[in-house]
């Protein structure tokens, strides 16, 4: 973090990471942090808002290979991106030629084995991948992007003792393999790359909000 806003600010990216501690010894929290930089006129900022100024400021995916992909439902025209911050590899699938004031069809899924491989019609597995591919091709026209989570192992162990748990009525919880601002950067930036603009997103109704920050719109939700 230091280095990078070291390097925001044009100057040589490097740091150095001072712990604050509290008068007991005991590491300062964000509360105490916040108190401290009232007390002193220090600005504050988070991990948080590093991540949203650079998702909305600076293209963190690039696309790295291209390939035709034929698929149960027709062929796709398949796009790899890499994150450069985290190194990890997300998927578009695109069906149909991108074209201005024609609004594609859009799914942005989050990627869990346990749904896509098997099947699964567990409740917490949403609108199946697979159902949104022949959505799109009986379209013609349309972006399916699949996002990769680094930390999916944990997350597939976890949900299975989830099932268990909820299999013996136990109240638990509920293990979601949610997106946070840092996929829903991904996944808008990697949109704008195919040169969408509005789109007709295959979602229950959302609140998106910044969207407008990367020049993309939602025309139409379409769940049934």
């Amino acid at each position: 973090a230091g280095c990078d806003l070291a390097r925001m600010a044009g100057l040589e990216p490097a740091a150095v990471i001072v712990e604050i501690l509290n008068e007991d010894g005991s590491m300062a929290r964000r509360p105490d942090l916040e108190k401290f930089a009232a007390a002193h006129g220090i600005k504050m900022g988070t991990i948080a808002d590093l991540i949203e100024y650079r998702l909305l400021n600076e293209k963190t995916v690039e696309r790295v290979a291209s390939s035709l992909m034929p698929t149960e439902f027709g062929d796709f025209k398949l796009h790899a991106y890499r994150n450069v911050i985290d190194d990890q590899v997300h998927l578009a699938l695109v069906k149909g030629d991108m074209e201005p004031g024609r609004p594609p069809l859009v799914r942005v899924h989050v990627e869990n084995s346990l749904c896509d491989i098997f099947g699964s019609r567990r409740d917490d597995c949403g609108w199946p991948l697979r159902d949104a591919l022949k959505r799109i091709a009986d379209e013609g026209y349309g972006v399916a992007i699949i996002l990769r989570l680094a930390d999916e192992s944990d997350a597939i162990i976890n949900q299975i003792r989830h099932y268990a748990a909820q299999d013996k009525d136990e109240d638990l919880p509920r293990a979601e393999a949610g997106t946070d601002l840092r996929t829903f950067g991904i996944g808008a930036q990697i949109l704008t790359d195919l040169g969408v603009k509005q789109m007709r997103v295959l979602s229950a109704p959302k609140k998106l909000h910044g969207l407008s920050g990367f020049g993309l719109e939602v025309v139409e939700y379409v769940h049934d």
